[in-house]
């Protein structure tokens, strides 16, 4: 098994064993498993998805929304992941997730400097994270 550390600004999120872990990077989705080699790598805003065990099957995965961050994997056996914000499906409101998407939308859209740019492209980056990880929430509950 891998232990598999979530840490955010507001303590830990996640501190338990895991058969699988999938990570955004900026190159593209990674899944870790037990034994991977050590890698530093950076998180880009995404969903971070967690199966517990080779046997659970994808609707009984763990979901977290992160705005990114830093992963460490340490000798294949252990995996931490340093954000300042993760949160978990069940802690995720849809509506406030779409309209604070379209609040980021109405700022990138209105924007008057590159600064102002790249931060609403942020937020549309974290909203989009949060509501696919409510989706992946209200998909797996109709199965």
């Amino acid at each position: 098994m891998l232990t598999f550390e979530l840490v955010t600004l507001e303590g830990m999120k996640f501190s338990e064993d895991a058969y699988e872990v999938i990570l955004p990077t900026p190159e593209g989705q990674i899944a870790v498993f037990p034994e991977h080699m050590p890698l530093i790598s950076v998180i880009v805003p995404g969903v971070i998805s967690i199966r517990k065990r080779a046997t659970d099957k994808d609707e009984q995965m763990d979901h977290f929304a992160t705005d990114g961050g830093i992963v460490e994997i340490v000798h294949g056996k252990k995996l931490r992941l340093l954000a300042d914000v993760a949160e978990h499906a069940d802690d995720i409101n849809e509506m406030e997730a779409k309209e604070a998407l379209k609040r980021a939308q109405e700022l990138r859209a209105n924007a008057d400097s590159q600064v102002d740019l790249a931060e609403a492209s942020a937020l549309i980056a974290q909203q989009s994270a949060r509501l696919r990880v409510a989706d992946l929430k209200r998909r797996h509950r109709k199965i």
